[in-house]
């Protein structure tokens, strides 16, 4: 499980993300099973305010996922179609926010340059409709995993293009 089930994260510009202790243990789960390969998948929730998100679920990897020691890479078919499933099963209202994965053995829940990079397209992806998103990193190992939650956005720039922006959230655990 993990070390501590409210995050590690402090907190930029006010934010804070919500996730039920089931999403974080299907999570913890999933990183277990797939380790010492990385795992991850997706958040789907809502914005209650605008800097507060509330997770309410957690699509997985698919079936179809790629796991490698440093790198994953998701069965992105599967996980288009479970995400339209649980949007239509809310009613609409529970949306895609961002995505999860693992750092396994790593020191710190910090993004990588891969992450980063995975950020700005999500950004870039209109379908996704999800300009400002989430990045919950476990890092470590079993019986010892770390949550790190991060967003990002676009910052304006008058010259070139516009600056990925990286903040810090602070995580809270809730039970349902």
């Amino acid at each position: 499980m993990l070390k501590d089930g409210r995050g590690t994260a402090g907190l930029a510009r006010g934010n804070t993300v919500w996730v039920p202790e089931d999403v974080v243990r299907d999570c913890v789960l999933s990183a277990d099973g797939h380790y010492p390969l990385e795992s991850g998948g997706v958040l789907m929730g809502w914005w209650s305010v605008e800097n507060i998100a509330v997770v309410t679920a957690m699509i997985g990897p698919g079936p179809e996922a790629l796991h490698e020691r440093y790198a994953f890479q998701p069965d992105q078919d599967w996980q288009i179609e479970q995400i339209a499933l649980h949007y239509e099963r809310s009613e609409r209202r529970e949306t895609y926010l961002g995505d999860w994965h693992t750092h396994p053995d790593a020191r710190n829940g910090t993004l990588s340059w891969t992450d980063r990079s995975v950020v700005r397209r999500i950004i870039a992806t209109p379908a996704a409709r999800c300009p400002v998103p989430l990045m919950m990193i476990l890092w470590g190992a079993p019986e010892s995993w770390n949550l790190s939650m991060w967003q990002g956005w676009l910052r304006p720039r008058k010259l070139l293009w516009d600056k990925l922006a990286i903040d810090t959230l602070r995580t809270a655990t809730y039970q349902r």
